[in-house]
């Protein structure tokens, strides 16, 4: 199957998925502060959401957990927020 990938038309998609790993592994503490600055309350709710994650599930699952708790409007703007504003990921070469 992976010989049949065509990763050249894919580079964004691979760069995005890159990038969200690398985030989720290692997200800026005021990430929900910057996404939603133009929000404040939802910011705030979003943040104690985020915590309570933190602290049930630990760092290993918060992540997935708060991304998957997010409307679908949410998860876009934070998934774009990231392509746009993360850039400490590892970059992928040589596809």
């Amino acid at each position: 199957m992976i010989e049949n990938f065509n990763f050249k038309k894919s580079t964004k998609m691979i760069e995005g998925i890159n990038k969200w790993i690398f985030f989720a592994m290692n997200y800026p503490h005021d990430f929900i502060e910057r996404c939603w600055e133009d929000d404040k309350n939802l910011a705030r709710h979003l943040q104690a959401k985020f915590d309570y994650y933190y602290k049930t599930y630990g760092c290993r699952a918060v992540m997935n957990t708060f991304f998957c708790a997010l409307s679908g409007n949410n998860r876009k703007r934070l998934m774009t927020w990231v392509i746009e504003n993360y850039n400490d990921e590892l970059k992928i070469t040589n596809y």
